[in-house]
């Protein structure tokens, strides 16, 4: 199992955070937290990547992420809240520090950045200044960085945050050609029904702090005209609303 989570509680001095979660991964998953801005997706994903203190259970790989972190996020990638680079450095030099703090040996790190920033269609723009890019560019670099190290598990907190259709389209496929090409498992945050649709294979609802329910994409598809219908349904649900447009 990538991951699971059994419990999870997190909750800040405003009472918002995440107040109960309990769900798991497998290989090969991509599972989107569907939910709106300030349900809980951002604070869910800190605690899973070991960023803040909460309640509860969360083992990576079988390793408890708070009893043994380092362990637990070898072979995690994660890009939470934000991408984190160095602006004033190009997209190679950012790589290269990354290729440092993974001890990657010298004569396979440029190999490791060719590689990188060719399958993120930044090959080209590889000595320019990364605070020069725009802003789908920069959700590239975010990209970049978090596969470097060829993680097996990757965290991705609202990739699509403020893209134009060509850049949601471009990152879309970007995940969905990693998940393809290395079998790496991923855990998606988003507010855009429609994307979590096209790029997950499961989905989770969460509201208020809490994750509602969970289910397979395909099983979704099959019982409702979109995620955007079950999304709507199953809030319905929670507030005890039977008759919901699907």
């Amino acid at each position: 199992m990538v991951l699971e989570v059994r419990g999870l509680k997190k909750l800040y001095r405003n009472h918002r955070g995440v107040s109960e979660m309990t769900f798991s991964l497998d290989q090969g998953d991509i599972f989107g937290l569907l939910g709106a801005n300030g349900s809980g997706k951002t604070t869910a994903m800190k605690c899973i990547c070991g960023l803040c203190p909460y309640e509860g259970d969360v083992s990576i790989f079988d390793e408890p992420v708070r009893d043994n972190t380092q362990n637990a996020l070898k072979y995690v990638g994660c890009v939470v809240e934000a991408p984190a680079f160095y602006g004033y450095l190009s997209a190679e030099k950012n790589l290269r520090l990354a290729a440092r703090y993974y001890g990657l040996p010298a004569d396979e790190t440029a190999d490791a950045i060719s590689r990188t920033l060719g399958n993120v269609g930044l090959a080209h723009v590889k000595n320019d200044r990364v605070d020069k890019f725009s802003l789908g560019m920069k959700a590239r670099m975010g990209l970049a960085l978090c596969m470097f190290s060829q993680p097996r598990f990757m965290v991705l907190d609202e990739p699509l945050n403020g893209l134009d259709i060509e850049g949601m389209v471009d990152i879309r496929n970007i995940i969905l050609d990693l998940a393809r090409s290395t079998g790496a498992a991923f855990l998606i945050s988003s507010h855009l029904a429609a994307e979590i649709e096209k790029t997950c294979t499961r989905v989770g609802v969460m509201y208020e702090g809490a994750l509602l329910e969970t289910a397979r994409m395909a099983d979704v598809l099959r019982d409702y005209a979109s995620v955007e219908a079950y999304y709507i349904a199953t809030l319905g649900r929670m507030r005890g609303v039977t008759e919901i447009p699907v």
